[in-house]
């Protein structure tokens, strides 16, 4: 389970170029002008989130094989749910700043000295990404992780759906239907 989520957050990261400035017609990225890219996921589902520069939300879930575009009050619930623990929930370990560059690393094992979570922030060229995971106790059934990556462009937007392989064709063109990127 633990290599599920390293490769879910992995996944995240390399839709976004980080490095890259714009690509023709693409709107702009920087800062909050930029589309989000969520991904939520447990051992039993995914949740596929994608806000556009002007906070329409398109989002998805994938669960047994299965995908479905979500209807506007199931993503608003889904919205309102807190999945990013507050900031000093988690010890820091390792912290980076550099001109340009933030990076923190923070996490904790649980009371048991075995089952914890852990935190990863990275802000680079307007970008910002966000990586949680916890390991909610013995198994894998309550473990999850949640990942948000900010300030991408319209064509990273698209390669994140297009690459989000848990989503159907058909509910991946519906999401970028929905974002007006078809």
């Amino acid at each position: 389970m633990r290599m599920t989520f390293a490769g879910l957050a992995l996944f995240c990261v390399a839709c976004v170029d980080v490095g890259s400035e714009g690509d023709g017609g693409d709107r702009a990225a920087s800062g909050p002008a930029g589309y989000a890219l969520e991904v939520r996921a447990s051992e039993a589902e995914q949740f596929f989130l994608v806000t556009s520069p002007d906070g329409q939300v398109v989002a998805a879930r994938a669960s047994e094989g299965a995908s479905a575009l979500m209807a506007t009050p199931e993503v608003q619930a889904l919205l309102a749910a807190a999945t990013l623990p507050a900031s000093d929930e988690h010890r820091e370990v390792v912290s980076l700043r550099l001109p340009g560059i933030n990076l923190s690393v923070s996490g904790d094992s649980g009371s048991d000295g075995e089952h914890g979570g852990g935190r990863v922030s990275i802000n680079a060229g307007g970008h910002s990404v966000e990586v949680n995971a916890s390991e909610g106790g013995p198994g894998e059934g309550d473990d999850n992780a949640h990942v948000l990556i900010r300030g991408v462009r319209e064509s990273e937007a698209r390669e994140f759906i297009a690459k989000a392989d848990a989503l159907s064709p058909a509910v991946q063109a519906q999401m970028l239907a929905g974002l007006g990127l078809e």
